[in-house]
């Protein structure tokens, strides 16, 4: 059986902010595309969950640009411990993964997936997707950043023997449970801010809407 997550949670999340905390920036492109797609239901956003929160400023822009409140779940301790020092003002951070959302809460207006479900056990997507629809109110947003392939596959995890990066279109998967709507998408690389031609340096930002019935 997949331990990615106890991995994570135990090593390689440290490590995970370790190789990114210098890059990070308070006005993330792909974050301000979000927030103004949503800015026409800005006051229906109250409170936000981030899954994969890392180090807390994509949570926090969101927080800012919509005025809301926000939860950061990330399974880095040292991540947790530097997005509450530094962006702790309207966000709450706690260590976590995609497959252990805090489902006694009451539910998000937003939940987004801050390129993480490629690390997701295959075992672990079920409870992962049900997890998140639990959270998610109805008339609410889900969005999704992460690899958009042509074809579902998966690759050695370059920063750690064992693990496997598993690239897919999860938000179709989404739409798949029948009470989703694909309202946008961003298609974007890595590198650059624009549609990649190149099949497998593709990345999206999609965002959903949870139906209401």
């Amino acid at each position: 059986m997949e331990n990615q997550e106890k991995k994570f949670l135990k090593t390689e999340g440290n490590e995970w902010f370790k190789r990114n905390v210098h890059k990070i920036s308070d006005n993330s492109p792909e974050i301000s595309v979000l927030c103004n797609w949503l800015m026409p239901f800005k006051n229906k956003i109250n409170n936000i969950l981030e899954v994969g929160s890392g180090c807390g400023n994509k949570l926090s822009q969101m927080c800012w640009q919509l005025d809301s409140l926000g939860l950061g779940i990330d399974p880095s301790s040292l991540a947790v411990d530097f997005a509450t020092s530094n962006y702790g003002e309207r966000c709450i951070f706690k260590i976590g993964t995609a497959t252990t959302l805090p489902v006694h809460l009451d539910q998000f207006d937003l939940i987004h997936f801050g390129f993480c479900l490629y690390l997701v056990s295959r075992n672990e997507l079920p409870k992962c997707f049900k997890q998140a629809d639990l959270l998610v109110r109805p008339g609410g947003f889900l969005s999704i950043v992460d690899f958009d392939p042509l074809k579902p596959h998966a690759n050695q995890y370059v920063h750690s023997d064992g693990l496997k990066s598993y690239k897919d279109k999860y938000y179709q998967k989404f739409c798949e449970l029948g009470n989703y709507t694909l309202v946008n998408k961003y298609s974007f690389s890595e590198d650059r801010h624009h549609f990649s031609m190149d099949p497998y340096a593709r990345t999206s930002l999609t965002l959903l809407f949870k139906e209401k019935k």
